[in-house]
């Protein structure tokens, strides 16, 4: 394993995936904490003034039935039944926004990653030992920073909305109970505006820092990113062999296609093409082999040694030459090779006057 020291690489792909496949993921709890400060105000000052007037209406017949309530078993469960029922329809629509929206944080953070490992208990997190020796540990140092931070931002938000609540206090003596509530809703709103907008700046700092805490935690030395090239891609040295061995095999084919040639068109010296065409087959003529220079003389020896006919053509050699093994000469060139495939049957025909091959 690597010293920290020696990590100076970004983390690769594959190292990120892995990390991901065990679980390791950035996964911000101040981007929760407001998520849930948020869904709590809509709720609240949204949701809230809808479902309260039911539960109102629901505790003021309870409240007017008060003396008429059998005291009896079934008339306390009929009572307690009917206002559990009412609470609930108070709450379970602001705990299921809440819900809902914490929910869709963390997928949208964790890219809808479930990681049932995850969630199996682990001896490490129960152990006294092993939390006393995180909060000893300088691991915890990033972690109570982040938590004084918090504290002074939302000590100085505290503070700014004490300032301007203080002298609005002595304004409302005298006013009306409703006005009074009006003032405090309009209070607490602005209040919570503003512990939610100081908690978005928290998140978003928050957000930052556990992605380059999680980046420099998989940082790679060069030896582990070589070590994870060659478990991926395989040695150089023996890909290289392979690679030899592929093309000395294919050359191997290539000058056995040679012997069985049609004819084979050289630059003369430079290019050498072997063409091969069936009589009265219905596809084009193919090149089954080609070579440069050194090679080019090989397939010219070969050529000669199985009595497969060379033919000088210098234009027509250069225009094959970049064409792929095994591909159908193209269709601009068919004229010139039905004459040389015409002439070389004609010199094997019996009785013919046979010219020099080149």
């Amino acid at each position: 394993m690597a010293d920290a020291e020696d990590r100076t690489e970004a983390p690769s792909q594959q190292r990120l995936q892995k990390a991901r496949d065990d679980g390791q993921i950035v996964l911000s709890r101040e981007a929760m904490s407001f998520i849930v400060l948020l869904g709590g105000i809509l709720g609240v000052f949204t949701v809230l003034p809808f479902l309260v007037r039911d539960f109102v209406r629901s505790m003021q017949g309870l409240m007017a039935n008060a003396g008429t309530v059998s005291m009896v078993q079934d008339g306390l469960l009929a009572a307690t039944e009917h206002s559990v029922i009412a609470g609930l329809k108070l709450v379970i629509p602001i705990a299921g926004l809440v819900t809902a929206l914490t929910l869709t944080a963390g997928f949208l953070q964790t890219g809808f990653l479930v990681h049932p490992a995850s969630l199996l208990p682990k001896m490490s997190r129960v152990s006294p030992m092993a939390g006393l020796t995180r909060i000893l540990g300088g691991g915890t140092l990033p972690d109570t920073f982040k938590a004084l931070v918090k504290l002074l931002i939302f000590t100085t938000v505290l503070w700014h909305l004490a300032k301007g609540v203080i002298p609005d206090a002595r304004s409302m003596t005298g006013l009306t109970t409703s006005a009074i509530l009006t003032k405090i809703a309009h209070l607490g709103l602005s209040g919570a505006v503003s512990m939610a907008l100081a908690q978005l700046v928290i998140a978003g700092g928050d957000i930052f820092w556990m992605r380059f805490r999680h980046t420099a935690k998989l940082k790679m030395s060069r030896e582990e990113l070589k070590e994870e090239y060659r478990n991926t891609e395989g040695d150089p040295h023996v890909k290289g062999r392979l690679k030899a061995l592929r093309a000395k095999r294919a050359k191997q084919r290539m000058m056995e296609a040679v012997k069985t040639a049609t004819v084979v068109v050289t630059n003369p010296t430079h290019y050498s093409v072997a063409l091969v065409y069936e009589k009265g087959g219905s596809s084009a003529p193919k090149i089954v082999a080609k070579g440069m220079d050194d090679m080019a003389a090989r397939i010219r020896e070969t050529a000669q040694d199985h009595r497969v006919p060379v033919v000088a053509n210098p234009p027509l050699a250069r225009a094959l030459f970049p064409l792929p093994l095994d591909s159908e000469i193209p269709a601009e060139h068919f004229k010139v090779v039905a004459a040389i495939i015409a002439y070389v049957w004609k010199l094997k025909r019996p009785g013919s006057r046979r010219a020099p091959i080149q």
